[in-house]
């Protein structure tokens, strides 16, 4: 059977779970995104005014999920033996309902956003027929989009709109107020960062980077390996891995196109902060291959989350000109 594809834009969705989110809420919109936007806001007014009847208190921030889950009727389990996911499983329990089961291992900001994104599954429609868990794939698959679209939703939920976008406002948009916000809603820092930009208040963009090969190279070392199996003795020499975009979020009013997999030079200052993990702020000049970005730039080095001989992630905020301009 042929499976059906939407397209919004420029993005085509044909994961089964994203098209039928589409037709059951065309209402609101054919954006997917905003949808479950809608459907996670929803969701939490519904929460609300439950956990008021039954004299429980939902507020923050910090939003805890667990609280909001228990809320919705969605026990949530603490489990060292996750069969799918390193951080947490959505699945059916005996009583006809969902459970959540979560690492208690991992650190408290992961396990909030986790929880929060098993949640987002149950904003889809038929979500009670299959088991779902969080993970990261590194090669494209449809189902991707639903984990994207699940990253939206549990943004929402431990980050909700109306309280996010006034803490925003009332700090503005820089690397201090990042880190107050990662604090005051128990979140990472990356998952703070994207909620800060597409809050709009500002003209800005984020943009995480990290170690890895452009695609390329990424398929050339899949070639050589595969030969390096067939052939003993076959010696394999991958290229050094180079800094590059791994993804970017702008606001609507970002003027400047940022792609991706390009890296960074090493004279660049956010090639610095990657080495030292020493932050950087100022105006700079960010070189792109073809694209060369002039504009002024808050940067930080994130956490290591495994051991590896890599130099720091970075995450770094762009506005749309230089600040001594």
């Amino acid at each position: 059977m042929k499976h059906k594809i939407i397209k919004v834009g420029n993005k085509y969705y044909s994961h089964n779970s994203v098209v039928r989110l589409i037709e059951c809420y065309s209402e609101i919109s054919q954006d997917p995104e905003k949808i479950i936007r809608k459907l996670a806001q929803e969701k939490l007014t519904e929460a609300r005014d439950i956990a008021e009847t039954m004299g429980i208190s939902w507020d923050g921030p910090p939003f805890n999920p667990q609280v909001l889950a228990s809320i919705l009727g969605i026990p949530c389990e603490k489990s060292d033996e996750l069969t799918h996911s390193e951080d947490a499983e959505l699945h059916p329990a005996e009583n006809g309902r969902m459970v959540i089961r979560y690492n208690p291992k991992k650190p408290k900001a992961r396990q909030n956003f986790s929880i929060a994104h098993e949640i987002a599954h149950t904003l889809f429609p038929g979500y009670q027929n299959q088991y779902k868990a969080r993970h990261r794939s590194g090669k494209f698959d449809p189902e991707n989009r639903v984990e994207f679209l699940c990253d939206i939703g549990a943004s929402e939920i431990i980050m909700p709109t109306p309280e996010f976008d006034l803490d925003v406002k009332s700090r503005g948009v820089s690397l201090k107020s990042l880190q107050e916000l990662s604090k005051l809603y128990e979140v990472s820092l990356e998952a703070a960062a994207n909620r800060m930009v597409t809050t709009d208040i500002q003209p800005c963009a984020l943009v995480v980077l990290g170690y890895s090969h452009k695609p390329t190279e990424k398929s050339e070392i899949e070639r050589l390996e595969y030969q390096q199996n067939l052939f003993s003795g076959y010696d394999l020499e991958p290229p050094p891995m180079k800094l590059r975009v791994q993804y970017s979020v702008r606001s609507k009013r970002f003027s400047s196109y940022i792609p991706k997999h390009k890296s960074i030079k090493e004279s660049s200052p956010l090639h610095e902060v990657s080495v030292s993990s020493k932050p950087f702020q100022g105006d700079t000049v960010l070189n792109l291959e073809k694209t060369t970005l002039d504009m002024y730039v808050e940067a930080m080095a994130l956490p290591k989350t495994h051991d590896t001989n890599l130099n720091s992630r970075v995450i770094a905020i762009l506005f749309n000109t230089r600040k001594n301009s």
